[in-house]
């Protein structure tokens, strides 16, 4: 993984914000049908960006704490979730979700927004899986989605758009041996030069569940974004999932 820079950080903020503001409400409701919701207030957001979803939940009322490795990221989420921060709800951490020691217990483990398609390694992955094993209390969930192959095969796509704040180019490439995918964006945004290279990875997904459970996770769901509580029958034929992952 890499720490985004102030740059890309705004950029980012601007045009990838709306995933977040889509999620967060499928997210709470799926959170307060949860004893642990009532039980553990607390929810823990890897990879947790600009702050998006983090202000949704403060909003509602948990206390949360946002983890990611780009300082400039955390920035604009300590700026955006101010007042929660000042007053003790919100905490934003610098670091790697691919291993991390935070005081739990936290009643909701949750990344959005393919973060964790930007651990490469099963070793990153499962150091990610036991960290939150560490801190997840015993009736907690563990949710992230994750694009499978399907989805980063359209995801490193082509593209040239122009808007009034500058312009970028997007070119991506596929492996399909390895299943990692790279875009670059290419251009200018609010009169700052863009050059940046996105690297995400894919696993089978019988392998994640397979790594889950290895590290003490019991029930593995897929699921998708519009209804969390229905496992999908072909999670590997849909771009985008949800993994849904309880402690055993």
């Amino acid at each position: 993984m890499s720490g985004y820079g102030e740059d890309f950080a705004k950029f980012y903020d601007r045009f990838f914000g709306d995933y977040a503001e889509k999620a967060a409400p499928v997210l709470l409701r799926f959170f307060a049908s949860k004893a642990a919701a009532t039980l553990t207030p607390r929810v823990l957001d890897l990879g947790c960006g600009t702050g998006r979803l983090a202000l949704r939940f403060l909003e509602a009322g948990y206390e949360v704490v946002g983890l990611d490795l780009s300082g400039d990221m955390l920035a604009l989420a300590e700026t955006r979730c101010a007042k929660y921060w000042i007053g003790g709800k919100g905490r934003f951490v610098l670091g790697d979700i691919s291993g991390f020691d935070l005081e739990g217990p936290f009643g909701l483990i949750f990344s959005t927004y393919n973060s964790m398609n930007h651990l490469d390694t099963k070793e990153k992955l499962t150091g990610c899986f036991a960290s939150v094993g560490k801190c997840l209390v015993k009736d907690g969930y563990f949710l992230f989605d994750y694009h499978t192959a399907k989805g980063l095969r359209e995801w490193a796509y082509a593209e040239s758009t122009q808007w009034e704040e500058g312009h970028v180019e997007a070119t991506g490439t596929f492996e399909e041996t390895t299943g990692k995918a790279v875009m670059r964006l290419k251009g200018d945004f609010q009169g700052c030069s863009l050059d940046e290279s996105l690297s995400n990875h894919t696993f089978p997904l019988e392998k994640i569940g397979e790594w889950l459970k290895e590290t003490g996770f019991g029930r593995v769901t897929f699921a998708g974004m519009e209804d969390l509580e229905s496992p999908m029958a072909d999670p590997e034929g849909q771009k985008r999932i949800v993994v849904i992952a309880t402690l055993r």
